[in-house]
């Protein structure tokens, strides 16, 4: 018989909720095993097709004593953490880090904390963890301007990640986000969390919202809230 292959992700016994969670009493520990990296757990994400073991991974990665806070982008109350600080102010002169850097910003802003994770080369990857209370979500960033096609980023955005975040820049049509937004739903059955940013505000749609009669207007009537 076949060994089973070790992990080192420890599956819990318990229940798992639907979501990707776990207490956040758990990360106060870290769990490390050598010769893992954070970059092979994220390979190892992309294996796993249940919700138990994608879990341990994520809480494995946010547990790594490397993280260390951005302190100029955080809170009191929520913080954005990065890789190798030393380094980052290089890094933010170049690529998509930038953006995705005031992406997180709007998440600590909502009351979530940031893991900003590191984008391997010649691998499948999201751009960060984010944790709100007890869930944890690993999130795909995308910005939207007057240039970009949404249907593409979110079509792009659901190879990488179940969760992507789209952050809105300038005046777009509202009814061709919600149509786009429930197309991506209907065309990735492993999509379950579309996050816009309208400014500071966040908009959720789960994949039991488009199941709504009329989900464009529903999502019309959410756009129009002023908060």
């Amino acid at each position: 018989m076949e060994e089973e292959k070790a992990t080192p992700y420890p599956l819990r016994t318990d229940d798992i909720c639907d979501v990707v969670c776990e207490p956040t009493a758990d990360y106060v520990k870290p769990i490390v095993y050598q010769g893992t990296t954070i970059t092979n757990a994220l390979k190892d994400y992309y294996t796993f097709s249940t919700n138990r073991e994608k879990v341990e991974v994520l809480k494995w990665i946010v547990a790594q004593p490397e993280f260390t806070e951005l302190q100029r982008f955080s809170t009191a109350e929520n913080k954005i953490y990065i890789l190798y600080a030393n380094q980052y102010d290089e890094i933010l002169k170049t690529g998509e880090t930038p953006n995705n850097l005031q992406i997180a910003q709007k998440f600590v802003a909502n009351g979530y904390d940031v893991f900003l994770l590191p984008n391997p080369m010649h691998s499948k990857s999201a751009d960060f963890i984010v944790r709100i209370k007890s869930f944890l979500f690993y999130v795909e960033a995308k910005t939207l301007n007057g240039k970009n096609s949404l249907d593409h980023r979110l079509h792009k955005g659901a190879k990488q990640s179940e969760h992507i975040a789209v952050n809105i820049i300038g005046k777009h049509d509202v009814d061709y986000i919600a149509r786009t937004i429930k197309s991506a739903f209907e065309r990735n059955c492993e999509l379950k969390n579309v996050i816009i940013f309208k400014g500071s505000r966040l908009i959720k749609t789960t994949a039991v919202d488009i199941q709504k009669n009329d989900y464009p207007k529903f999502f019309r009537r959410i756009w129009i809230q002023n908060k």
